[in-house]
């Protein structure tokens, strides 16, 4: 399986085209396409590209609620808001009892954003609503040397030979001066979903343009692409196979080397209040030594288990892109919003 590895840390380092993949190994451009169109997805490694969402012009806040609803009423409210109010991702702590919702707003429409989190609250959708700006939100490298790639497994003995990974923080700052149209950014809402294959005919095929017009987006939307990342999640009975969870610390340069040389440490983040919270999907057969390591080296404020029932991720809303410029949905959305909760209210009621 020493190939398939190969092409996955290329795949990392130079994107997912198969010819720069092949160029970077030196493996055959046929065994490149097999190992990324089917031998990844029966591993249950995707491919997906981390988008710099500052330079987009947006600026993420973590927004933490709990709410008088049962989670997955409030998850159906939350999937609408990953459609048109700037929701990126969301998940909910069974044992927190608690909802973190991440969004990527404009800086400029903070106020607005806010008063829209304050009539959630007043609708009773939100309770005990904390925000809190991110210095950053970003994927890690995938630790291929711990992955078993014949079985799609993580290696258990990753304790015994762990090793001390340099990865820059790079915060994500606002471009109040964004160059970027709506094809790019419906180019690079795809690559979020699914980065493999990159062929220009897909893009031509799906947005009616001609594999020039895609190709020169193509160059100008891989500007803000970061890297691409890839993440682990079994096919089949994920929630028997791993259990996803977050930690939050509050930072320290020590106490970040620790969480993220854990090979299924997949993502972290930093507020602007120095809190650092990292997010596994941590093998339900070490999920006991992976907690007792934790435990040990560093000072754990809150671990949460998540709902992968209750979760969500969304691409950018490039609808909200337009003449050039982000739109402010939210004070005509929370009028939109109140009728949708009325209704979806009086359809709960009359299931009883």
């Amino acid at each position: 399986m020493e190939e398939t590895r190969k092409v996955v840390e290329a795949l990392m380092r130079v994107g997912p085209r198969f010819t720069d993949i092949s160029k970077a190994t030196g493996i055959p451009i046929s065994t490149v396409r097999y190992i990324l169109l089917k031998r990844l997805p029966k591993l249950g490694l995707l491919a997906r590209a981390y988008v710099n969402y500052g330079a987009l012009g947006l600026q993420r806040y973590l927004v933490e609620f709990r709410s008088k609803h049962i989670p997955s009423y409030v998850s159906r409210i939350l999937d609408l808001l990953g459609e048109f109010m700037y929701l990126d991702y969301y998940t909910y702590s069974m044992t927190g009892k608690k909802f973190f919702a991440i969004f990527a707003v404009p800086l400029r429409f903070e106020k607005s954003f806010v008063e829209f989190l304050q009539a959630l609250e007043f609708l009773g959708l939100m309770k005990d609503v904390e925000v809190k700006k991110l210095a950053y939100m970003k994927p890690l490298p995938f630790m291929t040397d711990f992955f078993d790639f014949s079985r799609g497994v993580w290696s258990q003995d990753w304790m015994d030979r762990m090793v001390s990974r340099d990865i820059q923080e790079i915060p994500e700052y606002p471009d109040p001066d964004v160059k970027i149209d709506k094809i790019d950014l419906m180019m690079l809402a795809e690559l979020q979903k699914q980065a493999i294959p990159v062929k220009y005919e897909r893009f031509a095929k799906k947005f009616g343009l001609s594999r020039q017009t895609i190709s020169k987006h193509y160059r100008h939307a891989r500007r803000f692409i970061n890297m691409f990342f890839v993440v682990w999640f079994p096919p089949m009975n994920p929630e028997l196979i791993v259990s996803p969870i977050i930690i939050k610390t509050t930072y320290g340069n020590q106490t970040r080397e620790t969480i993220i040389n854990i090979p299924f440490t997949y993502a972290e983040m930093k507020s602007d209040r120095g809190e650092y919270f990292a997010f596994l999907w941590t093998p339900s057969m070490g999920l006991y030594t992976t907690i007792k390591f934790l435990t040990k080296s560093v000072e754990i404020e809150e671990l949460h288990f998540q709902s992968m029932e209750c979760s969500g991720k969304f691409s950018i809303q490039y609808q909200l892109y337009k003449d050039g410029s982000w739109i402010d949905p939210f004070k005509e959305s929370i009028h939109k919003l109140l009728e949708v909760v009325q209704k979806k209210e009086r359809e709960s009621l009359g299931n009883y």
